[in-house]
């Protein structure tokens, strides 16, 4: 494996919510920025959709702890709701993110898979000698993104459907 690819696979415990209401926060790139708040910094669709669909693409910037910026385009691969979120990534960096979604007892268990090559010049350079510190950059970031999901659903759930899941639809 190249060193500027990296390949992470964390989870988080999402109690009181079930996977339908995590999912119609995570399949919609859009609002990233308000709940993974401090590492997502923007999320503009490319085009306009009424609800998250394959094909949509969102164009993102974010941070981790170390000073620099990410550029790239999300693109949703599979939308299964309450089940599955995959999205490609492309632009400072090219991967494929996943997101399966597992009822538990207190909740919902997100399993997540990224696997991603940095094209940024700085990291795709530096990768042989600071791989580890590129990592750790990523990992400071999960756990922002666990409690922002969490927090924006104790605020929100009031306002998302909890009803039977609608169909993804191609853009």
């Amino acid at each position: 494996m190249p060193a500027n690819t990296y390949h992470f696979r964390e989870q988080w415990t999402i109690p009181g919510f079930t996977p339908e209401q995590v999912y119609e926060v995570l399949a919609n790139a859009s609002i990233v920025q308000d709940w993974w708040s401090g590492v997502y910094l923007e999320a503009t669709p490319l085009a306009p959709y009424a609800r998250p669909c394959v094909g949509g693409k969102v164009r993102a910037k974010a941070r981790g702890f170390l000073p620099y910026k990410l550029d790239f385009i999300l693109e949703a691969l599979r939308l299964e709701p309450g089940e599955l979120v995959e999205v490609r990534a492309t632009g400072d960096f090219d991967g494929i993110w996943r997101a399966e979604l597992v009822r538990d007892e207190d909740g919902t268990r997100v399993e997540l898979d990224w696997q991603v090559t940095v094209n940024m010049p700085l990291i795709r350079y530096l990768s042989p000698l600071l791989r580890p510190l590129f990592a750790l950059n990523h990992l400071w970031t999960t756990p922002r993104g666990e409690r922002g999901m969490l927090r924006y659903l104790r605020a929100k759930h009031h306002r998302l459907p909890v009803g039977a899941p609608q169909l993804a639809v191609a853009c």
